[in-house]
């Protein structure tokens, strides 16, 4: 009876303790898995490099791995100053699943959807599949992982989050934001972690000075000859 209730205790505990994300990772892996194959087998014989995937990879043992659920700053982080204690955060119904071959990652898989009406749409994205795998293989994979995408800037962020609270999570860099955002590549900007307010910041000073570039220079009226 004692055994009984520890086992109940046990199985209890684990629920309050799994992350949240595990049950909607295990989903859109499972659809991921389901439609695999009907994107790899379009690749023909000897075009495997050109898909993202190496010439001597069995494409017939691919795998699926733990999948990174797309995040964006809401319109109104755009639409003037950062206010202290607003969400910004807007999660989308968008993950980008890796496709691995013997453990490796190769491409990513765009997934889309809710539950039970998860469908994979595209199949890409070599280089960001190899950078994610490097940036998260320092994390736990109880974490919940997140792809920031800011598209006005083309930049990503790889994005740890524990505890189901983005205000404690590690951001990191990717190569897409160091090349929209310079100031990631100076020594007072380079850090190997970020957190969601200096990211906002940072992305905000971003946004608004590439669209003072952007904005035209007023014309100058013609002056007005005087006759004498």
């Amino acid at each position: 009876m004692f055994r009984a209730f520890l086992g109940i205790l046990a199985i209890v505990c684990c629920s309050f303790f799994t992350p949240q994300q595990t049950d909607t990772d295990k989903l859109v892996m499972k659809a991921a898995e389901g439609q695999l194959d009907a994107f790899v087998g379009k690749i023909q014989p000897g075009d495997a490099k050109d898909h993202g995937f190496k010439e001597s990879d069995d494409l017939e043992n691919c795998g699926i791995t733990k999948p990174y659920r797309i995040i964006t700053f809401n319109a109104d982080f755009y639409a003037g100053p950062l206010t202290e204690g607003t969400n910004y955060i807007t999660i989308k119904n968008e993950w980008r699943v890796p496709v691995t071959v013997k453990g490796e990652h190769r491409v990513l898989l765009t997934v889309n959807g809710q539950s039970g009406n998860y469908k994979v749409s595209a199949m890409g994205y070599p280089e960001l599949a190899k950078e994610l795998e490097i940036k998260s293989a320092a994390y736990s994979e109880n974490d919940g992982y997140y792809l920031l995408h800011i598209a006005v800037l083309n930049a990503d962020f790889f994005v740890s989050e524990k505890e189901n609270s983005f205000a404690e999570a590690e951001f990191v860099a990717l190569e897409s934001a160091k090349t929209a955002i310079p100031f990631l590549r100076t020594s007072a900007g380079a850090k190997p972690t970020y957190t969601l307010d200096e990211v906002q910041a940072m992305v905000k000073t971003a946004v608004e000075q590439k669209t003072a570039k952007k904005e035209p220079e007023p014309k100058k009226g013609k002056k007005k000859s005087s006759k004498k």
